[in-house]
Parts: structure tokens; C-alpha cells; sequence
């Protein structure tokens, strides 16, 4: 009884007595309830260190790919250039190569067309010389 009558007593100042009889000036229960809201805090500063790094881990990589993806970009970019390039030369070398072909049309008629001619010039100068020897 004397135990319970100094509990009595002592929760009347604010002090209170714990389980291995320590005088406490918060009794057991807040003591617990601050223990836990302390180990929760704990728990969630932990928490939120490990989302910190998670996020500059995160934002680390996503800044890599992104440095890989402008290097890619940049490739592709300078590709189709000399593709286009390459194309444009290619069909300036396709319209030149038909107008060299054109010119040799042109010329390979005007030798036909000469070659008539001396031909019939030729014929004419045989008949000629038939004429004259006979």
C-alpha cells in the first residue's frame, strides 16, 4: 500500500515512478509515446536520406542518358546531312551523265549524218569515174 500511496503522492508533483521503480518526471505511457514518436522520426529521416540518394542517383543517370541521347542525336543529325550530301551529288552526277549522254546522241547522229553524206559524195565520185572511164 505504501507503494501505491508514493505513486499517489509523487504523480501529485508530476513525478512518476517506472517499472524498475526510477522516479521519472514523464510518466511510462508519454515516455513510451515519445519513445515511439522518436523511433518513427528516426525511421522517417532515414526514409528520406535513402530517398534523397535514391534521387540523385536518379538524377545522375537521367542526365547521362540525356548526354547520350544529344551525342546520338548529333550522330543522326550529321548522317542525314551527308546523306542528303551524298544524294545531291548524286543526282548532279545522274543529270550530268544524262547530258553527257544527250551530247553523244547528238554527235553520233552528226557522224551518221556525215557519213551519209561522204557516202553519197563517194557514190557520186564513182559514178564520176565510172563515166570518165568508160
Amino acid at each position: 500500500m505504501e507503494e501505491i500511496d508514493s505513486k499517489a503522492i509523487l504523480e501529485n508533483y508530476g513525478l512518476f515512478m517506472d517499472d524498475i521503480s526510477q522516479i521519472r518526471v514523464v510518466d511510462s505511457k508519454s515516455a513510451d509515446s515519445a519513445q515511439n514518436a522518436k523511433h518513427c522520426t528516426d525511421k522517417f529521416v532515414d526514409d528520406t536520406k535513402d530517398l534523397q540518394r535514391i534521387l540523385k542517383a536518379f538524377s545522375q543517370e537521367s542526365s547521362k542518358l540525356s548526354e547520350q541521347v544529344k551525342q546520338r542525336k548529333l550522330i543522326a543529325i550529321a548522317a542525314r546531312a551527308k546523306l542528303q550530301a551524298v544524294t545531291r551529288e548524286s543526282e548532279l552526277e545522274k543529270i550530268a551523265l544524262l547530258e553527257k549522254i544527250e551530247e553523244q546522241k547528238l554527235h553520233a547522229e552528226r557522224l551518221r549524218s556525215e557519213h551519209d553524206a561522204l557516202k553519197k559524195i563517194e557514190q557520186n565520185q564513182n559514178i564520176i569515174l565510172q563515166q570518165f572511164n568508160n
